[in-house]
């Protein structure tokens, strides 16, 4: 799924109004509107300048990751990654030596471990995923304990909580043992939260809350007034955009989703390499999803088609949303046999979208429209 479907906050970030706030404010703004190179060279001299501000050096460490997922394969992504947290990680620690009982060193150094989640929950590791995100949520859950207003905290929370909600019976009751409330409910709730109350967290909390609604847990109204104000934010973050998008077609704003589209087209090829292979597959699925609703199912299955075969996301629930419209079409078009290999190809994808609801559904029921 969307990075994420649920993966530990880059941002558990709560600051005080102190020296360094200006640049790394800069410096997260920059990442998140695919200024990259900016974003580093802010970042990293911010860390020459403030060491000791609690929040510069994950920050540091997210923008990397922001990087190299604009021009390296998966692999390297996954190895620079771990390197960044194994730095940042000694650095939290020192910190933590001399400020014992400092809440928000407690919540840097948790939201360093608990990223190192990030990486299993690519690999579709279920139980080590779950299993180095409570290491990270033990760390947060004591900051939290010291100071309740780190308003920040409910993000990693609210995300473990509802990761441990899709979960089995005995990760639901490994969570209680943490003090968690393995509720899918709750952890929307938490998330909800930082998305409106923090100064930080919230750009990464509507991110998340973007993609549950449209993919997971469907809101279709919420969905969209977060990834408005996401896209109203930050214009040139390409995938921010193609969530916006697809919340008006799921709003119905049909007329407004066909011009954003073409938008996107233009702003494809001004992306890296990288972002271009990963993003293609995107914007076929939402061209394909609006055609779809048009009634146009000629054009919509090529353009889902040219989705699957160009798919190269490191998560999919876009993928299995579009095996899901695959069947759905061709149920429509009483191809029943070839439904049927859509619908499992989306089943076997067992990544908790709730496309797979539906495409159970399908298999039993043919979709009548």
């Amino acid at each position: 799924m969307k990075r994420p479907i649920i993966f530990l906050s880059i941002f558990s970030i709560l600051f005080a109004q102190r020296p360094g706030d200006a640049a790394v404010r800069a410096g997260v703004d920059a990442f998140y509107n695919y200024e990259f190179d900016k974003s580093i060279e802010i970042l990293s001299q911010a860390r020459k300048d403030f060491p000791d501000h609690p929040g510069v050096h994950v920050t540091w460490a997210a923008a990397h990751w922001r990087r190299n997922e604009a021009y390296l394969p998966q692999d390297e992504i996954y190895s620079n990654l771990d390197a960044n947290l194994d730095e940042i990680q000694k650095i939290y620690e020192d910190q933590l030596e001399k400020f014992p009982d400092h809440p928000e060193y407690m919540l840097y150094m948790g939201t360093a471990k608990g990223l190192d989640a990030r990486i299993l929950l690519g690999q579709k590791k279920w139980v080590p995923t779950l299993y180095a995100a409570f290491q990270g949520f033990r760390i947060i859950q004591k900051a939290f304990e010291k100071d309740p207003y780190l308003t920040d905290a409910y993000l990693p929370i609210g995300i473990v909580e509802y990761y441990a909600g899709l979960s089995n019976v005995l990760v639901q009751a490994g969570a209680g043992m943490f003090g968690l409330d393995a509720s899918r409910a709750e952890g929307v709730r938490k998330i909800e939260v930082a998305a409106t109350k923090s100064k930080w967290a919230w750009t990464e909390a509507m991110s998340i809350l973007s993609f549950i609604y449209q993919f997971s847990d469907i809101n279709n109204a919420r969905g969209l007034e977060v990834s408005q104000t996401l896209f109203d934010t930050y214009p040139k973050n390409f995938d921010f955009h193609v969530h916006y998008t697809e919340s008006l077609l799921r709003n119905g704003k049909l007329k407004l989703a066909k011009k954003e589209l073409n938008r996107l087209n233009q702003q494809l090829s001004k992306l890296t390499p990288r972002q271009q292979k990963w993003f293609i597959s995107y914007l076929n699925y939402v061209w394909g999803h609006y055609f779809f609703l048009t009634g146009d199912n000629d054009k919509a299955i090529g353009f889902i088609n040219q989705c699957i075969e160009l798919y190269d996301a490191e998560l999919d629930a876009i993928l299995a949303n579009a095996y899901l419209l695959k069947g759905q079409i061709h149920d429509l078009n009483r191809q029943r046999r070839q439904a049927i290999v859509a619908y499992k190809n989306c089943i076997q994808l067992d990544n908790h979208a709730h496309a797979i609801i539906l495409a159970k559904q399908y298999l039993d029921d043919p979709y009548q429209g």
